[in-house]
């Protein structure tokens, strides 16, 4: 009940954010958090009354969106950043089929994984952005090396996350749950399936852990914390969610 409370308390605070006053880097878990009341109000409509109607939740998405539409297209950002921007671009599509995003997104992506015109895919970085990009070039393009490519990149992640690493754990999460869903099902034979399913429940103890120290942190020092706000929120979003599908299924 705590985590719940919390929760409608700063997505209140948030209504009155401008965000454009924010470091784009910085919007990308505001932009999740968002999707993901979005997603939630969609499915069980009668929640309208606590956070607004579904236009008015996807047009705070859409304000980091179209910040993210210009970003995307400076050649000049480093490769990591502007992968985010174009990884968060096409997941705005997913949720709101707005096409002007996703065509950006792509565009954004191929720009930066194929560099000087090259035929050939070449990964600038090998971070949790990139790997997001590839998943979702895969899904909209079935651009079968972009899946591939990012099988690669999360063996090596999870080798690397066996001991106890923890640079951009929660960014690496997101991204190892996109791949197994968007492409392992679909590229992995049935063993390296159940392999990945293996490693993912492992991995889900240290991020809960990490999500939990988090909002503890956020709730004894507020925003004067070091914790990013952004990411409490969509931690926060992401687990309402989970308790709105456990008590409205057992209805239905």
């Amino acid at each position: 009940m705590m985590e719940k409370g919390l929760f409608y308390d700063l997505y209140d605070r948030l209504r009155e954010v401008n965000f454009r006053s924010y470091s784009p880097d910085k919007l990308s878990a505001y932009l999740h958090g968002y999707l993901t009341v979005y997603t939630m109000v969609r499915i069980y409509p009668w929640l309208e009354a606590e956070f607004g109607v579904l236009y008015d939740i996807h047009e705070r998405a859409k304000e980091i969106a179209r910040w993210y539409e210009v970003l995307v297209q400076k050649k000049e950002l480093p490769a990591n950043f502007r992968a985010g921007y174009a990884a968060d671009l096409m997941d705005v599509y997913q949720l709101y089929s707005d096409l002007d995003f996703l065509e950006k997104g792509v565009d954004a992506a191929y720009d930066i994984l194929t560099p000087w015109g090259s035929q050939k895919l070449v990964l600038p970085c090998r971070t949790s952005n990139i790997c997001r990009l590839l998943c979702n070039c895969y899904y909209f393009t079935g651009d079968a090396e972009c899946g591939e490519l990012a099988g690669k990149l999360v063996t090596e992640a999870l080798g690397y996350m066996r001991g106890n690493h923890r640079d951009d754990l929660l960014g690496w999460w997101d991204a190892i749950c996109l791949y197994d869903n968007v492409v392992g099902l679909m590229e992995l034979p049935v063993e390296e399936q159940e392999r990945l399913k293996e490693e993912r429940v492992r991995l889900a103890v240290r991020v809960r852990q990490v999500e939990d120290d988090m909002i503890e942190q956020f709730v004894r020092m507020g925003e004067v914390s070091s914790v990013d706000v952004g990411l409490v929120f969509y931690i926060l979003a992401k687990r309402e969610f989970v308790a709105c599908n456990t008590k409205y299924e057992k209805k239905e």
